[in-house]
């Protein structure tokens, strides 16, 4: 039902985020500096300084931001999938690159005050990436294979890791990680995306060759698209592989549209109707969606109306203290219980001010 409170619901999504405890909290921290800073109130915009600065300060000796890696995977077991998989193998394993997503709010506030901690802050977690031991076709895996003893890829990743890649390039002057923006997203798609759907699944390992999550989970998606267009809104015009992530951005979003619910919402399997519809890979479609049609990507009678709809649905489901419903919990995946997350909030807000 929607609110009553006549405060407008990002203000009151920003309010709540403000409230959360987010210290270490790796990538949930990340997108959540990067909703306040699209929400953009000075309070917003102080709260995430705070949490870039604290990220900063606490980067450890390797490079990674806020504390460095973060949890073990045993918070992934509520998937009987995940249980079978991962259980006597990595159980102990530390994330690689969700520090990664902090980042970006690292650069952003380089961008804002020119202040050089931040840029060196970027390029000890650039430099920490750049040495993770790769897969086969060159991919940087999820969590460090020196502790997991596996390397996969996560869809996730394309997110935490790309947008960081193409804003260190500009900030940095150092043009090869727009390369790497480009050559991590398509080595992720090259393993993550589905020819016959042209959707992404979750996870894929390299040894055995295998996905322990290979549900087409409606946030993974979200990642996969909304990666894409921020690279593109970067990456330069004359790049050689410019024109072939445009294509990938462009099969996937037509691949997504036929897929969203008469409500507005996607359902948290984008493609199995019998699964919940769910609120952060809405938001997150819609976000793509919009910021494609404004870098002339996409057609705006296609997907403008679609992008709308979904950010008119979720905002029926944020109440009264600004909590955004319907969220999937971590991990994802098809029995991820609904609730409210950071990340939620933060992709509201990020949606919210681009989706007007």
């Amino acid at each position: 039902m929607a609110s009553e409170n006549s405060t407008p619901p990002a203000a009151r999504a920003a309010s709540h985020l403000r409230t959360l405890d987010l210290d270490g909290q790796s990538w949930i921290t990340g997108v959540a500096i990067n909703g306040l800073l699209a929400e953009g109130s000075e309070e917003s915009v102080q709260t995430a300084r705070e949490l870039v600065d604290r990220a900063v300060a606490t980067q450890d000796d390797d490079g990674q931001l806020g504390y460095g890696p973060s949890y073990p995977i045993e918070v992934f077991s509520h998937g009987r999938e995940y249980e079978a998989s991962w259980e006597l193998t990595v159980k102990k394993c530390m994330n690689a690159n969700n520090t990664t997503a902090i980042g970006h709010g690292v650069l952003d506030f380089y961008e804002r005050t020119g202040d050089e901690e931040y840029l060196d802050a970027a390029r000890n977690e650039y430099e920490w990436l750049m040495s993770v031991d790769r897969t086969k076709t060159g991919g940087i895996p999820h969590h460090d294979p020196e502790v997991a003893g596996i390397k996969s890829l996560w869809i996730d990743s394309v997110y935490m890791m790309c947008p960081f890649f193409s804003r260190f390039a500009e900030a940095a002057e150092e043009p090869t990680a727009h390369d790497e923006a480009v050559e991590q997203y398509q080595v992720h798609a090259e393993h993550l995306r589905d020819p016959r759907t042209g959707l992404f699944r979750h996870i894929w390992v390299e040894e055995p060759d295998h996905y322990p999550q290979g549900t087409f989970w409606a946030r993974g998606n979200g990642w996969a698209a909304t990666a894409a267009v921020e690279i593109l809104d970067r990456l330069p015009a004359d790049h050689d592989q410019r024109d072939a992530l445009v294509e990938q951005f462009r099969d996937h979003c037509e691949s997504l549209l036929p897929l969203q619910d008469g409500s507005g919402f996607w359902h948290n399997l984008v493609d199995d109707p019998n699964t919940p519809l769910e609120s952060s890979g809405t938001l997150m479609f819609a976000y793509a969606f919009d910021r494609g049609i404004e870098l002339g990507l996409l057609d705006e009678a296609q997907y403008g109306d679609a992008a709308a709809d979904a950010l008119d649905a979720v905002t029926r489901v944020v109440d009264d203290d600004g909590e955004v419903g319907r969220v999937a919990g971590p991990p994802g995946g098809p029995e991820a219980p609904l609730t409210v997350t950071p990340y939620g909030q933060g992709w509201y807000l990020m949606a919210a001010d681009s989706v007007r």
